[in-house]
């Protein structure tokens, strides 16, 4: 039995110049490649790169992808307008409804991936409904300083290079966990696709459909939260018309924990009877949802200016109406930035439910508590007093390591991040840059091998001072001025959340 039948159209896979490989044969090949470092073995795919229109679609054909998990139909014009394609698509679908389902779980096993984009009128009426509700994966974009198509494809530049690899990327992620529900529900006695037989370890993030211009950050936010075992939604096509939109995700927004809103340049497609688009009109539900139901709630704003004036306004809303913002914390730092904030609030969260189920430590272990005072090199010497106060306040105090190699400093510093209960950013002779790079660290501490939220953070400004360093803010840490107080006064919340998260 094939694990994978890729459905496809031949003219789809033919090469601009000679020496190239077709676009079908490298997406074949790396999607392998992938899912094999995944699956942890080498699955079995299978198309048929001799097939053409005149072939006679023969019983030995059919048999080698009826019996597939899962079909992976890369739709173009010409695929929507090849019999032979539609003969595959809605043989396997009737193949795959006879043999348990063509829904396993809450996956469809016919997978969309959009090559060449096409309009809905060409979409033919026998095709699988299924596939009208299941979101697919687009294979392109529009440029937002242009609106220029650009397929992702490694022969139009580097950025559509590293787009194309990202997307197989996620199909991948979703093509294995799709096989794993197959694998486990064919052996399971209760074969019934509700998705109460399909538990998820992490918690459950609403990541709200997006403009084509932040698209690829919306793609990559999602790929790392599946990564770490969190739910996304939606996992299928949004309706067609405001009313259904509405009726829809009032309700999926009730099995939410968190509803995160990614907001670009551009103002969106309005659906059918409605006068704002689908990225406000999922703001607006989510805030409603909010009135009733315990639902956490991000807004990230790009800094671009833009020249719709119904983004504009809708913008202006997101950070100045009170019912727009509802429940939300709107951020406009870089989203790499937003991105950390994110995983963070959610480990928090997630940390938080299983203390609840935890049974209480007993009472006298000794709870040793630990903060990383990051420095630059520069400024050794004058975070000396910061150094003796926290240990008089009963912490170990470490610093970074400023001599040896790279590599060995590096190590130093990870080990640090992962290890502290506390961390502060001292902003005194280092630049804005290097504080910058440094809250990024803080973020990344996940990803190091952290695996408890850090207690407190905060950047501690200090002498020298000018204008812009006194206006400096994040919502990576707190922001604390020593050149205003003394240290006892400005770090005594810090000190009380070291000592005590629950503060």
């Amino acid at each position: 039995m094939n694990d994978i039948f890729i459905s496809y159209a031949h003219i789809d896979d033919q090469v601009l110049t000679e020496g190239q490989k077709g676009w079908i044969t490298q997406f074949h090949r790396v999607l392998d490649v992938r899912l094999s470092q995944l699956l942890g073995e080498k699955p079995k795919i299978w198309r048929d790169p001799k097939i053409q229109g005149n072939d006679v679609f023969d019983d030995k054909i059919v048999s080698s992808f009826k019996d597939a998990k899962v079909m992976v139909s890369i739709m173009s014009p010409r695929y929507l307008r090849s019999e032979w394609c539609m003969r595959e698509l809605n043989e396997f679908h009737d193949a795959a409804s006879e043999a348990g389902g063509v829904v396993v779980g809450e996956k469809s096993r016919i997978i969309k991936v959009i090559k060449t984009p096409f309009d809905l009128s060409e979409i033919p009426d026998r095709i699988p409904p299924i596939l009208k509700s299941v979101m697919g994966f687009q294979f392109f974009e529009h440029e937002s300083e242009t609106g220029r198509l650009v397929e992702y494809d490694e022969r139009f530049g580097e950025r559509a290079r590293q787009n194309y690899f990202s997307r197989i990327y996620d199909l991948a992620y979703e093509i294995c966990d799709l096989i794993k529900d197959i694998e486990g529900h064919s052996g399971s006695e209760d074969s019934s696709d509700d998705a109460e037989n399909f538990k998820h370890d992490g918690l459950t993030v609403y990541l709200a459909e997006v403009t084509s211009d932040i698209l690829g950050e919306r793609n990559r936010i999602a790929r790392e939260l599946k990564e770490r075992g969190h739910r996304v939604l939606p996992d299928k096509q949004m309706p067609d018309s405001a009313s259904d939109i509405r009726s829809e995700l009032s309700s999926l927004l009730e099995t939410c924990d968190f509803s995160v809103h990614l907001v670009g340049d551009r103002y969106g497609a309005v659906p059918e009877d409605a006068d704002k688009s689908t990225v406000e009109l999922q703001n607006e539900i989510a805030a409603e949802v909010c009135k009733k139901h315990e639902l956490e709630r991000l807004i990230w704003i790009a800094n671009n200016l833009s020249e719709d004036t119904r983004q504009t306004a809708f913008l202006a809303k997101l950070e100045e109406d009170l019912d727009a913002q509802l429940g939300a914390e709107v951020i406009g730092e870089p989203i790499d930035n937003f991105k950390g904030y994110l995983l963070e609030r959610i480990n928090s969260k997630k940390d938080a439910e299983s203390s609840e189920v935890q049974t209480q430590e007993p009472s006298g272990v000794v709870d040793s508590k630990s903060i990383y005072l990051i420095c630059d090199a520069k400024d050794e010497d004058a975070v000396e007093p910061v150094e003796d106060f926290l240990f008089d306040q009963g912490f170990d105090v470490s610093l970074p390591l400023f001599e040896g190699n790279e590599a060995d400093v590096a190590e130093a510093h990870r080990n640090k991040l992962i290890f502290c209960t506390s961390a502060i950013v001292y902003y005194g002779a280092g630049s804005r840059s290097w504080v910058e790079t440094k809250l990024m660290d803080l973020i990344q501490a996940p990803g190091y091998g952290r695996t408890n939220p850090f207690a407190a953070k905060c950047v501690l400004i200090d002498e020298p001072v000018d204008r812009r360093k006194l206006r400096f803010r994040s919502h990576v840490a707190e922001v604390l001025n020593l050149t205003e107080s003394n240290l006892e006064t400005s770090l005594a919340e810090f000190v009380l959340k070291s000592k005590d998260p629950n503060q």
